[in-house]
């Protein structure tokens, strides 16, 4: 279990679903490079090969198309994990089940780390680049997926020290990436949700106290244990907030008296961010392609910055409307901009 032939391929497994497995039954089956585990023989019949073999040519075009890319990712999400153990699995020597069952659990745990960096990165590319990127990085996922099967098979040592290299680099970035894959597949998600309601012509909320029924069951009960008595809750919006770890689930609160961020941590409390509304000098609402964002700027020059799914976009602007209305800014305006913002610098719009 010390070679890198196992955790080389469960590596690539976790880039390319099919093609190393395809690889590597092509090699033990004509090659006699390798052999594979007696329990995983079927590996090597004729049937898998060629069902191997057409869909690693399915996942290398589908990984051409920007949007189809992502939508395969999603797909597979739960797949190469577990192409990834199989690899692992097969290229064992010994017949221990205990040995088997571990390796087969590392190579799914590796296959899932690789598989997160590759589906952050094809995000980021398609909304960073609306795609145009995305042929550049396939063409880079084959080559890499190819060449990190065939160190496995020839030069298994060094692509242990590959495997290793990449552990540690994920441990460090890891956090901030898982944490940026799940704003990406849920902004997506809620994106393809609200469109297929405009498709239906489901009404939108018309009152901003509708964003109640938005959270969460008992999210309500948790968030009004933040207010003082005698506070009243107009509307919370849910949404993320960036942080250098990468997005964090935040709400804002609008009460009778003032503003609350509340941002969740990991087996902490909750961070309470309290603003009064006379110390708000600039609140907008942008709309984005998938999502949106309302951005507050106190007096004080400090600006916080909550991202919406594209369902919460409303709520975004309601809530702007309210926080201008009770911070006694008046509608939102270039001129009306310049004179809050009075002592400070301008706002780029």
């Amino acid at each position: 279990m010390t070679s890198g032939l196992p955790w080389g391929l469960a590596l690539s497994s976790g880039v390319n679903t099919y093609l190393p497995l395809f690889l590597l039954s092509l090699f033990a089956r004509f090659g006699h490079v390798v052999r594979v585990s007696p329990r995983f023989e079927w590996l090597v019949s004729d049937q898998a090969i060629f069902l191997l073999g057409l869909l690693a040519l399915c996942e290398i075009l589908a990984e051409k198309f920007p949007v189809l890319d992502n939508l395969w990712d999603v797909v597979h999400t739960l797949l190469r994990p577990l192409a990834g153990a199989v690899a692992a699995g097969a290229t064992l020597t010994t017949n221990n089940v205990f040995e088997i069952i571990l390796a087969m659990v590392m190579g799914g745990t590796l296959a899932a780390a690789a598989h997160s960096t590759k589906s952050s990165l094809r995000l980021m590319s398609t909304s960073k680049s609306f795609g145009a990127a995305n042929l550049a990085l396939s063409l880079g996922e084959d080559a890499a997926v190819l060449t990190g099967t065939l160190l496995s098979l020839y030069a298994p040592w060094v692509m242990l020290g590959v495997v290793l290299l990449f552990v540690i680099v994920f441990l460090l970035i890891g956090p901030r990436m898982i944490r940026t894959l799940s704003f990406d597949l849920r902004i997506v998600g809620a994106w393809l949700g609200w469109l297929v309601k405009r498709v239906f012509r489901v009404p939108a909320a018309s009152q901003f106290q509708e964003s109640l029924l938005e959270l969460p069951l008992g999210g309500l009960e948790k968030l009004g244990v933040q207010l003082e008595p005698g506070e009243g809750l107009l509307g919370a919006l849910a949404g993320w907030k960036r942080s250098n770890r990468g997005p964090r689930r935040a709400w804002v609160l609008l009460t009778s008296q003032r503003l609350l961020w509340v941002e969740r941590r990991l087996l902490r409390r909750p961070r309470i961010q309290p603003m009064v509304y006379s110390e708000v000098a600039v609140v907008r609402s942008r709309s984005l392609v998938l999502f949106s964002k309302l951005e507050i700027l106190n007096r004080r020059n400090e600006s916080m910055t909550l991202s919406l799914s594209r369902p919460h976009t409303r709520f975004g602007e309601m809530a702007a409307d309210k926080i201008r209305e009770l911070a006694g800014l008046g509608p939102e305006s270039p001129r009306h901009t310049l004179q809050a913002v009075s002592g400070l610098a301008p706002v780029p719009r």
